[in-house]
């Protein structure tokens, strides 16, 4: 038996043994070498149809070492809008134009994404998208100067163009929106200012407590990594506080927090206030509806994927900057005035 490439696949020894010819001539025919006579050309050709062979693309790829055909999408998660939807919708752009993309998912490890970055460049990615861990290694950041890359959602301090959502504006608008229904004890759930969209976050949040006219106390915060479970666990703790309204920084976290605010049987907006991040389509089929920041996860993916292929086209020449896609508040049924008779906490009624 011929080499294959994987267990049950067809290879190129595989058909040049079956012809009974050399493994250059299928090579040269597959890949439409004049130098092979037109009739054994079609011959090989409508053979490996046959059998059902499929060229190894990055092998190609890797012995050219020009193409572009491929490229990394480096992300900490996968089970959240703000990536899944991303990543699908750069998946299609790149694609279309002839560049496919391989996904990996660090699952915020950096010792994982320094490995899983160590292996893309070995398989000579043409260049990355990268939504880096919250604690990248600096052997990392130093793979990352190796090739064209684009950094998304979030920033790890190398000179490269960033794709980020203008988060500090429309939180600044949460808080406004809050304190503007009588709302005076606010929570608010986030991600670690460790985190570069954190940071911008919370920056967004203090300014809209000083242009309300709130004191910092008046705000309880809670920073903590943005997954389900940790924006469930935070949220209960939160809502020890009593709050009379919640907000949250974090798409993942709003997931989370639905579900302890369910949990908890809290009405909204009777009950607690509720302002969620992302824009799932889910948000709006809550009853109520969920007052939210939504994302243009679209506009984030068109502006990633263009700018890696203007990289490419340009060897990387082009100048590190940073694109800000603004998000909106988009108001609804799950944020309402105070109601200074009620006690928050009390359950009853429906809930989110």
């Amino acid at each position: 038996m011929g080499a294959r490439t994987r267990r049950g696949e067809v290879g190129v020894v595989d058909l040049a043994r079956e012809l009974g010819i050399s493994t250059a001539t299928v090579s040269r025919a597959l890949n439409g070498s004049s130098a092979v006579r037109p009739e054994l050309a079609q011959r090989v050709r409508e053979h490996a149809e046959a059998r059902g062979y499929v060229a190894n693309r990055l092998a190609r790829a890797l012995s050219a070492n020009t193409s572009r055909a491929f490229v990394g999408f480096v992300i900490p998660y996968v089970d959240t809008p703000a990536y899944s939807a991303v990543a699908a919708e750069c998946a299609r752009l790149l694609s279309r134009d002839g560049t496919q993309m391989i996904l990996t998912i660090t699952e915020n490890d950096p010792e994982l994404e320094h490995r899983q970055l160590r292996e893309l460049l070995a398989s000579r990615v043409a260049g990355l998208i990268v939504s880096p861990s919250t604690h990248i290694l600096d052997a990392s950041k130093q793979l990352l100067t190796s090739v064209p890359v684009v950094q998304l959602h979030r920033s790890c301090g190398i000179e490269a163009p960033g794709v980020f959502s203008d988060d500090e504006q429309a939180m600044a608008e949460c808080v406004l929106h809050l304190a503007a229904l009588g709302h005076r004890h606010i929570a608010y759930l986030g991600t670690p200012v460790a985190l570069s969209n954190g940071a911008v976050r919370l920056r967004g949040v203090r300014r809209g407590i000083e242009l309300a006219g709130l004191n910092e106390d008046d705000v309880t915060m809670s920073l903590v990594e943005p997954t389900q479970q940790n924006g469930h666990q935070a949220t209960l703790d939160l809502l020890r506080e009593k709050p009379t309204a919640l907000m949250i920084g974090g798409g993942s976290l709003s997931v989370g927090a639905a579900h302890a605010v369910r949990e908890r049987g809290l009405r909204l907006p009777d009950d607690l206030s509720l302002v969620a991040y992302g824009d799932p389509s889910w948000f709006a089929l809550s009853e109520p509806p969920l007052t939210t920041v939504a994302v243009s996860y679209q506009a984030l993916a068109e502006t990633a994927a263009e700018l890696l292929l203007a990289r490419l086209d340009e060897r990387h020449r082009s100048p590190a900057t940073t694109h800000l896609i603004p998000p909106q508040l988009r108001l609804a049924g799950s944020t309402g005035p105070r109601n200074p008779g009620e006690h928050n906490g009390v359950p009853g009624g429906n809930a989110c």
